[in-house]
């Protein structure tokens, strides 16, 4: 790809295909997604609801023990590769070049999108508060605060890795047998 390749406005099939594919990664999601800025970016109109405000305040605290850093690399990663994936899939013979400007622009639209407020936020608050109740909030605040709990959130990196490294090695020893199974179902 020459430099003045990178000038170019990329075809309308490219545009089609990352529209499509931006569609497509997100799915529902952005109807969800937009339900959750507007309960999360509105705490003063559960003011009046003194335990809604509360548990704003705690889902927030949580996020931020729970290293929110982490958790946005992970979600971008995940979306990047949708995204990605997507277009692969509707535009199949994009050339090399192409698939890398799409991988690192949307990467740069998500770290921006994050870096300018509460995306993680936004997006977890809706999930916290479907499946913890105040008390269980306090009670993941308290641990997340203590010496253990920012153990394990400093450790969780590792034994996620270390988890599916070991998942990855189990997987792969069941594909002798699974295809010991296939073939012989075959042959009846």
């Amino acid at each position: 790809m020459t430099t003045s390749d990178l000038h170019k406005r990329p075809s309308l099939s490219v545009r089609l295909a990352i529209g499509l594919a931006l569609v497509l990664s997100l799915g529902l999601s952005l109807t969800w997604g937009q339900g959750a800025l507007a309960q999360a970016n509105t705490p003063a109109d559960r003011s009046a609801d003194d335990s809604e405000a509360s548990k704003d305040q705690l889902i927030r605290e949580l996020v931020n023990l729970t290293d929110a850093t982490q958790l946005e690399a992970v979600f971008s990663r995940q979306f990047i590769d949708r995204v990605a994936n997507a277009v692969a899939f509707v535009q199949p013979n994009l050339d090399p070049a192409t698939m890398t400007a799409i991988r690192e622009e949307t990467g740069a639209v998500v770290r921006e999108r994050i870096e300018s407020g509460d995306a993680l936020y936004s997006v977890l608050y809706p999930v916290y508060e479907k499946h913890f109740n105040i008390f269980e909030l306090n009670q993941l605040v308290s641990f997340y605060e203590s010496p253990l709990g920012q153990k394990l959130v400093r450790v969780s990196p590792q034994l996620l890795t270390e988890s599916l490294s070991l998942g990855r090695e189990w997987g792969l020893s069941l594909v002798p047998e699974i295809i010991d199974r296939v073939q012989s179902r075959l042959a009846d």
